[in-house]
């Protein structure tokens, strides 16, 4: 509408003539004055009269121009005002660290939950205070004789690591645990006269936070933690129907070693749909499944979450031993202390995990619970005499005060964002961005983050070839909270740091998701500061 064609008119001369053919005719003007000619009339029209009216032409193109002649400002703010968002909360947030800019902000200061993106607190605190070269070591130790026998215990310190299998794995046959039992083997080890000795100090047992969710917990969402790890600290679980209406249920656990005592209630019914209802209490092993299971049915499968990680780890690595041929003549054991000196003195093999930002990068790219709270009790032990929740936070707030983050600006109750007692602002979320920016290690940081159409929770979003690769972010997701934080580049290259949060929305996931994409998306390709 009002838009002026540059074909409405021929060619312009080298006099400045304006032609324009109109019935049989080409009539030239010049001087102030138009002729147009038909057969019947001619009608002279002043120049100015025209100017006048494609002054009105373009005036009309400004007010009604179509999305991209909007203002970043002005665009935000409209596709914020949607009706699908009203009574939503937001927090946005959004930086020039080329410019050292703000480009825009809505709400910076609101006191939101971040969900996820809680992860890019604990991952840079645990970088600061742990250093890119941090690797995790469990350290196995024990008397060995010539004749290849243990006359002792095999011992083992924890060192807080995560990594000997994950639950994502194709398969559960704990790689990391067979490579230890072939290095036992190598060292000469043929049997352990005593037991298996997992001394879980100085970490502490913590089999839910207060603040999660009992659905988490029960989804094998929220792990348990020690100072030992094992395919997520979780289980897979199949159940499957009997024969007939009426009959009791079977199961499986995968891997059958599981420290999990399963209570059946699971009933065969008539074909149709069926329910199964999982009940799991913190640190007791015990799980009781209730529901019904359609006759013929494929069966049911679900994960289990292991509320004694140390034992469940030194099961597997007692299955590993025996595969290769160490035979073990007493038991697995926990013990909540620190190993004798007369048994650190006499180590056999360390263990070394990944370096840490390997590790960071499956947590930040997958959103990995698991392994966000292990990372969390590290900073625990590295800071303070115990690794737990408790002393991780701590850690993490003294560097939060190192970014120049005002205290009341977060608040924290775990180090993976399941609960929604985390708190944040969009403003502290990109002062973080900006610290981490600014120090020599930022590009390992940077790398641990998803990336746009390539990786992690952002492998589908932005995937266009002009927006793939151009934003490496954090993304967090629960019911009513969208969030999304990292960094990007404007349309000049310039780089970006941006926090965009969304608490009580009452529309889809999808579609609050799709704004959020609509808002980096205009940045991207064509903001320029």
């Amino acid at each position: 509408m009002g838009t002026v064609r540059a074909d409405a008119f021929n060619r312009t001369d080298s006099s400045g003539e304006f032609r324009e053919r109109s019935g049989h005719r080409t009539c030239d003007y010049a001087g102030g004055a138009a002729c147009v000619q038909s057969d019947y009339r001619s009608v002279v029209v002043p120049l100015k009269y025209i100017l006048a009216l494609l002054l009105t032409s373009l005036l009309f193109s400004a007010v009604f121009a179509e999305e991209p002649t909007l203002s970043f400002p002005v665009y935000a703010d409209g596709l914020l005002t949607e009706p699908a968002l009203r009574g939503a909360s937001w927090g946005i947030f959004i930086y020039s660290l080329g410019h050292d800019a703000v480009i825009y902000e809505k709400d910076a200061d609101r006191l939101l939950t971040p969900a996820s993106v809680t992860k890019l607190f604990t991952s840079a605190a645990a970088l600061d205070a742990l250093g890119a070269g941090f690797q995790f070591a469990t350290i196995f130790s024990g008397a060995l004789t010539e004749d290849g026998i243990l006359r002792g215990d095999l011992a083992i310190r924890a060192g807080g690591d995560p990594t000997a299998e994950t639950k994502n794995a194709k398969w559960l046959g704990a790689p990391v645990l067979f490579a230890v039992a072939d290095s036992l083997a190598a060292r000469g080890v043929r049997r352990i006269a005593g037991d298996v000795v997992l001394f879980t100090w100085p970490y502490r047992l913590e089999c839910a936070t207060p603040s999660w969710e009992v659905s988490d917990i029960q989804g094998g969402f929220a792990p348990a933690t020690d100072g030992f790890g094992f395919n997520s600290n979780v289980c897979h679980m199949g159940v499957f129907p009997g024969e007939s209406v009426g009959d009791p249920t079977t199961f499986t656990l995968d891997p059958p070693y599981a420290p999990v005592s399963v209570r059946n209630r699971v009933t065969t019914s008539a074909e149709g749909s069926g329910w199964i209802e999982l009940n799991v209490t913190g640190a007791d092993t015990v799980v009781v499944i209730r529901g019904e299971i359609p006759k013929g049915d494929d069966g049911e499968y679900l994960w289990i979450p292991v509320q004694n990680p140390a034992l469940y780890y030194g099961r597997a690595l007692a299955h590993a031993l025996e595969k290769r041929g160490i035979a073990l003549n007493g038991t697995v054991r926990v013990d909540p202390y620190a190993p004798p000196p007369a048994v650190q003195s006499s180590a056999l093999y360390a263990h070394f995990s990944e370096p840490l930002p390997a590790i960071l990068s499956v947590m930040n790219k997958e959103s990995d619970n698991y392994l966000a709270e292990y990372i969390l009790r590290a900073l625990g032990a590295s800071t303070s005499f115990e690794g737990c929740r408790r002393t991780g936070i701590h850690a993490v707030e003294q560097f939060i005060k190192k970014c120049g983050i005002d205290r009341h600006d977060v608040a924290l109750d775990d180090g993976s964002g399941l609960t929604r007692q985390n708190l944040a602002t969009a403003r502290a979320i990109v002062q973080l961005l900006k610290t981490m920016h600014n120090r020599p290690d930022r590009y390992v940081f940077m790398s641990t983050l998803s990336i746009s159409g390539k990786d992690g929770t952002l492998a589908y979003r932005f995937s266009t070839p002009e927006m793939a690769e151009r934003v490496q972010a954090k993304t967090g997701t629960m019911t009513q909270i969208s969030t999304l934080a990292g960094y990007a580049t404007d349309a000049a290259g310039d780089p970006i740091a941006f926090a965009i949060l969304c608490n009580h929305f009452n529309t889809s996931v999808r579609h609050v998701r799709a704004v959020q994409d609509r808002l980096l998306e205009r940045l991207i390709t064509e903001y320029t500061h």
